[in-house]
């Protein structure tokens, strides 16, 4: 687990990210619906993973890195921001896979809503780098 210096962001308890998700998964979700839960699903992870599930103990990401490729596919990087904007690699082995659960439902059709919540770091034409606002993630 990583040593963290406080807790950056609040976030719904269990039951409510529950009913989020169920509500991304239902057959009539509209794409936007969909962007921003899975955007509070990663802001989740990266507290669970930093926490190592151990609620309330302390955490201090602010940001993610997603990669978006041409075709539209969002992946992780396995880095993320603390608030005095350092960035950081995920020390658990495993933290992309639990990561990219979320992040492969965001995408072209939802751009416009998770982008929103981004910052881009960059674009070279091949793959866009943004840096997701955490904080703003978790206040869905």
């Amino acid at each position: 687990m990583t040593q963290t210096t406080g807790e950056s962001y609040q976030l719904p308890d269990d039951r409510h990210l529950a009913q989020a998700l169920d509500r991304a998964e239902a057959p009539d979700a509209q794409a936007d619906d969909v962007a921003r839960i899975m955007c509070l699903l990663l802001a989740a992870t990266v507290r669970d993973i930093l926490t190592g599930h151990e609620y309330p103990a302390a955490f201090d990401a602010v940001g993610l890195e997603l990669v978006c490729t041409a075709d539209g596919t969002v992946r992780t990087t396995g880095a993320y921001w603390v608030g005095d904007g350092t960035r950081r690699e995920f020390e658990e082995p495993g933290s992309e896979y639990h990561l990219d659960a979320w992040a492969c439902e965001l995408d072209n059709a939802n751009r416009d809503t998770w982008a929103a919540l981004c910052e881009l770091l960059s674009d070279d034409g091949g793959a866009a780098r943004y840096r997701l606002d955490l904080i703003r993630a978790a206040a869905l």
